[in-house]
């Protein structure tokens, strides 16, 4: 048979196959994890060792494969009384403060019109892989979802894209070739979302988004930012007089 050349770095998916089995290779993943997360190191330390209900809590609740999404190590402890605080907070703030949109969907339609045609995951899996360098948890849990989705099935639909994504990846890094990157079409719409991003607000003048727009060169009609608005559900302030007063707060 002839041999395929590789590098050193191509041949870790073999030697990782060829030598570990389940048991190695849960250990080494999780040495990996305790190097990376200061919060992990603190909460095995510090709770799980000293108490023997949280161990029995825990112990139940990761066996459940359908338990419940966990986002804090303060979830797994019980730390209610900080639960309860989280709670509060967010209660005090409206979720919609960017016209009618929470955070996290400005962030989507923004990964969306990064990503043009391709997959908004995939391609921001390759764009924060490459941009960090190495992989985190987050991208580690992301790109082990990716193989899940392709392997399994055999379908080649998002190993296209992952394909394709690498070399937008490296063009959309280059601020030079960023907005040929994108497209005029959607440059402006992605720069609409930047702004509305970063000045958060009930509701938006169609004449405050177009004059941002236009310090940076993009001249943009009416219509088609009223369009805009309307396709994405951002509320649109159209009182008579000066722009409505902004809500200062934070994500």
């Amino acid at each position: 048979m002839k041999s395929v050349s590789t590098t050193h770095q191509d041949e870790v998916v073999l030697r990782r196959l060829m030598e570990n089995d389940d048991e190695s290779a849960t250990v080494a993943l999780f040495q990996q994890l305790y190097r990376e997360s200061p919060q992990l190191r603190r909460w095995l330390r510090d709770d799980y060792v000293h108490d023997s209900e949280l161990r029995e809590r825990f112990d139940e609740s990761a066996r459940e494969e359908d338990a419940a999404s966990v986002s804090r190590f303060s979830e797994l402890t019980g730390n209610h009384a900080w639960n309860e605080e989280r709670r509060r907070l967010k209660a005090q703030v409206p979720g919609s403060l960017y016209g009618g949109l929470t955070w996290n969907q400005v962030i989507e339609l923004i990964h969306q019109y990064q990503a043009r045609t391709l997959d908004p995951g995939v391609f921001l899996l390759a764009r924060n892989w490459r941009s960090i360098g190495k992989p985190t948890p987050a991208l580690r849990w992301a790109g082990s979802a990716l193989l899940e989705s392709v392997l399994p099935s055999g379908r080649r639909r998002l190993l296209n894209h992952l394909d394709t994504a690498l070399g937008a990846a490296v063009k959309y890094e280059n601020k030079k070739q960023r907005r040929s990157a994108v497209g005029y079409a959607d440059w402006w719409k992605l720069n609409t979302l930047f702004y509305i991003l970063r000045h958060p607000s009930e509701s938006y003048r169609t004449r405050e988004l177009i004059a941002h727009l236009a310090t940076l060169g993009l001249n943009i009609g009416t219509k088609d930012m009223r369009r805009f608005c309307a396709r994405h559900g951002v509320r649109r302030d159209m009182r008579a007089g000066r722009p409505r007063k902004r809500t200062a707060t934070t994500r």
